[in-house]
């Protein structure tokens, strides 16, 4: 229950970290023990279900592993409908009730989908990856209905629950893990946890980003079995039905996902090696193996009932753990019978039966049972662990277990996560990179006097212009390079982080926001049916950071030299272009600021493309002129809505003067 209630919290503290930026120390040491925990439990998984098979990464080899997945899974499927046809019951819940139980238990992860993508794709990504970040965005930008609030998987799911149970609770609000609403399932908890999490520290995780998104993009047993069975109890399946669709392996999110870690694993072949290659392919695995250890589903209570454990496995090292008490429980098993010791509900002798240790279901209790006792375990760290210390001298079981059993036991106790360990210990060193061009996300309130200055240049912070009276952005064609290339290549920060949690983005702002992050990325625009692989297959259109690189090539400079921004703004610092890293990831506190500043710079993309600068091709220039004619659009609606709230209002005319003021330094008079 600790651990239950520390999830919650986390996930309160996850929906809201412009709040809880202190969180993310403790948040990196939870993503890191639950990798540990599902990358130890993978090791008793079949081929078909481990991407441990694929031992070095090729094109082919995983997409065989894919196809024997596929199959496995179209077979379960068979199956499935053969036993209904037979007269067999429901398999997911019994009845409508049941139904509506689960639907709520596993709102925790259905109200984050799609949150492991929200911050891939950003300015500081390295040039050469941008076109492979922007098919992971694709699949971000789908899930959060490329900008059509009806199409918004996070707003689909609230608007299920809607129907079936009015008023419960969203997820950025404490409520929502309250005890009343009895959301205890701690598997569904941890999943979505880590799915939060894993988004958080994209430049230092992103093969294991990568590597859960292939995993949790692909069609699970569940998804299609609620398809059917919430039909028949009478509630609307199409939640279901559309991921059934809509990660789909030919032009669907499991394609664009495989497309994604080739494209990957080519780059890191190219530029590092093949050792590199590898050891980036391990980290890709131990992301898959947290999707697939962490399923975020729930069991209805008439169904555990039916279930006897033969479906779960034992890790190598568990059975080297079992095959140790087994064989002490047949010397032991009379000698214990009078103690009163137990271990969870059951005492030592009845542990150590000596037949009921041969049910497997009987030695996964076990091991549940001793791994929770925090009285005799201290899990991930065997020697504060009270059972090793009496198998050491001066205990109580010393000369019982040999050095290789003692070895064994405590190396089960080190592989075992401890997810209250990780967020309780301020002990643990953290490497924390506190610049924002290599430690994304880092938050810390921009504070130069001159920054406030700039915030309030030339006019009061009561003076108000509406969209249609803006002030004019007069340009020059002579841009300043040194300086007007780190603030192309930076701007495009300022709307990034409005859409990195996806259920704050079930409104129509945020929607808008998504169709102008669209426009910046280079995606067509948007049409009736999501364009899948099509969007991943369409050539030259990167947008704004494409047409980026294309200015530096066309000014001599090599993307090899200077292989993203942060090295850029090494050779041409720009102060205000930090300064604009750090306001972005603050979009609920500076959310008229930012979007004041993301329309000077839309109307600097009209003004170059009228001034017909030579550094821009053709192509880019058109290219330019509708991404430019897209933003206006959707900043318009935004600017509309901001009209609700003075004092957010003002903050945006503010945005839009200072950021005017900084683009007018660029160029020469």
């Amino acid at each position: 229950m600790e651990e239950l209630k520390a999830l919650k919290q986390l996930y309160y503290q996850l929906h809201n970290l412009e709040k809880f930026p202190e969180v993310l120390p403790q948040a990196k040491r939870v993503l890191l023990c639950l990798l540990k925990e599902t990358s130890a439990a993978a090791e008793a998984l079949p081929d078909h279900e481990s991407i441990l098979s694929v031992q070095s990464f090729s094109r082919r080899d995983l997409g065989e592993f894919q196809r024997r997945r596929d199959n496995h899974i179209g077979k379960e499927w068979e199956q499935y409908n053969l036993r209904r046809r037979e007269g067999r019951p429901r398999e997911l819940f019994g009845d409508r009730k049941e139904a509506i139980w689960w639907l709520k238990q596993i709102a925790p992860v259905k109200y984050v989908d799609g949150a492991w993508l929200g911050h891939v794709g950003k300015v500081t990504t390295p040039f050469e990856l941008q076109k492979t970040m922007k098919g992971a965005w694709q699949i971000l930008s789908e899930e959060l209905g490329d900008g059509d609030l009806g199409k918004n998987h996070a707003h689909l799911y609230h608007a299920l629950l809607e129907t079936i149970a009015p008023g419960f609770p969203t997820a950025e609000i404490l409520d929502f893990g309250h005890p009343r609403h009895q959301l205890d399932e701690l598997p569904v908890w941890k999943s979505a946890i880590a799915q939060l999490l894993i988004s958080l520290f994209p430049s230092e995780f992103l093969p294991e980003i990568l590597g859960f998104n292939l995993h949790f993009e692909a069609v699970s047993m569940d998804t299609l079995k609620a398809g059917k069975e919430l039909r028949e109890v009478g509630i609307d399946p199409y939640y279901f039905i559309l991921h059934i669709s809509i990660d789909n392996a030919d032009s669907g999110h499991t394609a664009i996902a495989i497309e994604v870690v080739c494209e990957y694993m080519d780059y890191i072949r190219r530029a590092g090696g093949e050792e590199v290659a590898h050891e980036a392919w391990k980290r890709l695995q131990a992301g898959y193996l947290l999707s697939l250890g962490l399923p975020g589903t729930a069991v209805c209570p008439s169904r555990r009932r039916a279930s006897d454990g033969s479906r779960v496995f034992l890790s190598t090292t568990e059975m080297e753990v079992i095959k140790i008490f087994k064989a002490k429980a047949q010397v032991v098993h009379g000698i214990h019978c009078s103690s009163k010791v137990r271990i969870g509900s059951r005492s030592v002798a009845e542990w150590l039966d000596p037949v009921a240790l041969e049910s497997k279901k009987w030695q996964i209790e076990l091991l549940d049972a001793l791994s929770g006792s925090k009285y005799w375990i201290r899990r991930g760290d065997s020697s504060k662990s009270r059972f090793i210390r009496e198998l050491q001298w001066n205990g109580r079981m010393f000369g019982s277990f040999t050095q290789d059993e003692y070895d064994v036991l405590g190396k089960w106790i080190n592989n075992l996560a401890s997810i209250s360990l990780a967020m309780e210990d301020p002990d643990v060193k953290q490497n924390t990179d506190d610049d924002i061009l290599s430690g994304y996300p880092v938050f810390r309130h921009p504070s130069t006097a001159r920054f406030t200055e700039t915030l309030t240049y030339q006019r009061s912070a009561t003076t108000l212009f509406s969209f249609q009276s803006l002030p004019p952005l007069d340009i020059g064609n002579r841009p300043v390079f040194e300086s007007f290339l780190p603030l192309w290549l930076s701007h495009p920060c300022l709307l990034q982080a409005f859409v990195s949690v996806p259920f704050r983005t079930k409104n129509e702002f945020a929607c808008t926001i998504v169709k102008i992050l669209r426009a910046q990325g280079g995606f067509h625009i948007e049409q009736e049916c999501v364009a899948g692989m099509g969007e991943v297959r369409r050539p030259n259109s990167l947008g704004l950071a494409g047409i980026g690189m294309n200015m530096m090539v066309q000014h001599g400079l090599s993307l090899a030299a200077l292989p993203s921004l942060k090295h850029v703004l090494q050779v041409w610092p720009l102060e205000f272009a930090v300064h604009m890293l750090h306001l972005s990831l603050r979009p609920m506190e500076y959310k008229g600021l930012l979007i004041g500043m993301a329309t000077a710079f839309a109307k600097m993309h009209v003004a170059v493309v009228r001034s017909r600068l030579h550094l821009l091709s053709a192509q880019d220039q058109l290219a330019l002129q509708k991404i430019a004619q897209r933003e206006l659009e959707g900043l318009e609606l935004c600017w509309e809505e901001l009209t609700l709230d003075g004092e957010v209002y003002a903050e945006c005319c503010r945005g839009y003067l200072a950021a005017s003021h900084e683009i007018k330094k660029c160029f020469q008079s």
